[in-house]
């Protein structure tokens, strides 16, 4: 998820280092004003410093469908809790200086996306451009915001719950062989089985990841896809 990040914010430091080094101190000092300025202005938009968060708990509960018991994190970079285990999204929201910054790291998330083994899908009609990268997080950008949407993953929810059933079930009972069933259901679409395939533990990891970060076609991303997009629209009328 936060490989994307990872790469726009390494190309930014390394770029605003390059260009310290070029200024003349008059240039440097009107850069801490227009940099100040921005900052005062962006106070005063939905997440700035000192703002509620850029959804409420409220708003994220109707998309997850169970109330928001707990948020953690500082300014745009939130995850949202509940009282469900893994049923919670991550919303972060990072300002660039411009919209190129934003589109670079747009790009960094394609990248990022098909290094892990996946393949970006565009989501159309969504902010100026958007995209389904590796394990359904949604990256999308507005002007020179640039946003990303973790959404729950449901197919091991439904795992959790699958083997729950068949933990608390009578020993030997129907209950049981059918809980067993249904968890052998839920086992057959988890891309993590892609780890058990046979290799050694690394092995087992790189072929996890590369199969979690394809799409899977199933109803569980289908859904979760489904929040985020929710999650997204709701934001982008705040942004």
């Amino acid at each position: 998820m936060k490989a994307a990040s990872l790469v726009s914010s390494v190309g930014l430091c390394a770029a605003l280092s390059l260009a310290g080094c070029n200024k003349a101190p008059s240039a440097e000092a009107g850069a801490r004003d227009a940099s100040a300025g921005r900052a005062a202005v962006r106070a005063d938009r939905p997440g700035g410093k000192g703002a509620d968060p850029l959804l409420s708990k409220e708003e994220v509960a109707a998309v997850l469908g169970q109330p928001v018991t707990n948020v953690e994190g500082k300014g745009m970079h939130l995850t949202y809790k509940t009282d469900t285990m893994l049923l919670e999204t991550t919303i972060e929201v990072d300002r660039k200086r411009d919209v190129a910054g934003a589109v670079q790291a747009m790009q960094g998330a394609r990248t990022a996306t098909g290094f892990l083994g996946g393949a970006p899908e565009a989501v159309p009609g969504l902010g100026d451009e958007a995209l389904f990268g590796a394990m359904s997080t949604l990256y999308l950008r507005k002007g020179s915001d640039f946003i990303l949407i973790q959404p729950p993953n449901l197919q091991q929810m439904a795992g959790m719950k699958a083997y729950e059933k068949v933990r608390d079930a009578k020993l030997g009972s129907d209950e049981q062989v059918k809980a067993m069933e249904d968890l052998k259901q839920v086992q057959k679409t988890d891309p993590t089985g892609a780890g058990l395939q046979g290799g050694d533990a690394v092995q087992g990891a790189l072929a996890t990841i590369k199969a979690s970060s394809q799409k899977q076609g199933t109803e569980y991303e289908t859904q979760a896809r489904a929040m985020a997009v929710a999650l997204a629209t709701k934001l982008l009328e705040k942004l």
